[in-house]
């Protein structure tokens, strides 16, 4: 027996996959290569380095509000503050450090009544979003589906080139669209391949990647597994799985694969610098930072919207 600790951080180790994700998922293994000829893939080294363009966001839920409307009950409302944006790293140019492309900021005040704007002074302003219910796990999601919005503009507004490679941070959900776009999944609390397949990922070395497979439930992916740089001892330490959109030809993805095993382990982070390392990558734990510190003080926040 080998007990293995992970080197992330435990308040990290929740993800936003679902157990009842992976328990319905069908997967597909004959995607790239038959299943019985899976072994370990890596891309070709003489290859052309792209830029890579890496896409996320951060959000802060400011403030719990109740709105009183003249005859109405009054309707739960949340103050959220939400940031996304993009930076891209060109590691064949002469400054290969990340470099911001784009960003954007926005608060909102969430709820179901329409026109609920909220000031906090001179500093900010919460604009109305309406939300079909009450409840307050549709709040949140609302607020999450805002920030997704604001990612894939972003994204648009950088304007990756046909060569480059789109990372989002996360799942690819409702951003496929997206040209040259993979979403990058950090950590596994669902594992979607056999038990004979995973080892493959047990043995793969940094820098290679799985074959591409299918998984199919309530949404479709082709995906991939790759191993980062420095993940310590564990048999999926430095493991992240991406996505691809499933209509692409399987030749554009397997493009996409290659060129992720290419670059993203010449991005990984290290431990002693960061409690999610390799997997958080450092641009965009760099991208994170700085969107949280646009997102303000939230004190003062908070003081300027209990005043008003």
């Amino acid at each position: 027996m080998r007990i293995s600790v992970s080197a992330w951080d435990p308040g990290y180790a929740e993800t936003s996959e679902r157990v009842g994700d992976a328990n319905r998922a069908k997967v597909d293994l004959d995607v790239e290569v038959p299943a019985t000829d899976w072994h370990p893939r890596t891309p070709d080294p003489t290859t052309t380095v792209p830029r890579v363009l890496l896409v996320d966001g951060v959000r802060r839920l400011d403030a719990r509000v109740d709105i009183d409307v003249p005859g109405q009950a009054p309707a739960p409302g949340l103050c959220a503050s939400y940031a996304a944006g993009v930076v891209v790293c060109d590691l064949a140019a002469d400054s290969p450090n990340a470099q911001l492309a784009a960003s954007r900021i926005e608060r909102g005040l969430f709820s179901s009544v329409a026109d609920a704007d909220l000031s906090a002074g001179p500093v900010a302003s919460y604009r109305a979003r309406r939300v079909g219910a009450n409840d307050p796990g549709d709040l949140i999601n609302a607020v999450q589906e805002r920030l997704t919005f604001l990612e894939v503009e972003v994204a648009n507004a950088a304007q990756p080139g046909d060569a480059d490679l789109l990372v989002l941070d996360g799942a690819l959900r409702r951003r496929e669209h997206l040209p040259r776009a993979v979403g990058f999944i950090k950590s596994h609390q669902r594992r979607y391949l056999t038990d004979s397949h995973s080892e493959l990922v047990n043995r793969l070395q940094p820098g290679e990647r799985t074959p591409i497979f299918e998984i199919r439930t309530n949404w479709r992916r082709r995906s991939w597994y790759l191993r980062l740089p420095g993940g310590g001892g564990g048999s999926w330490a430095g493991i992240a799985r991406l996505e691809a959109n499933p209509d692409l030809p399987i030749k554009d993805v397997t493009a996409l694969a290659d060129v992720s095993a290419l670059m993203l382990p010449r991005l990984a982070s290290v431990a002693h610098k960061d409690p999610r390392a390799p997997q958080n990558l450092t641009p965009i734990a760099g991208l994170e930072r700085m969107l949280r510190a646009k997102l303000g003080d939230p004190r003062l926040l908070l003081r300027n919207l209990r005043r008003g």
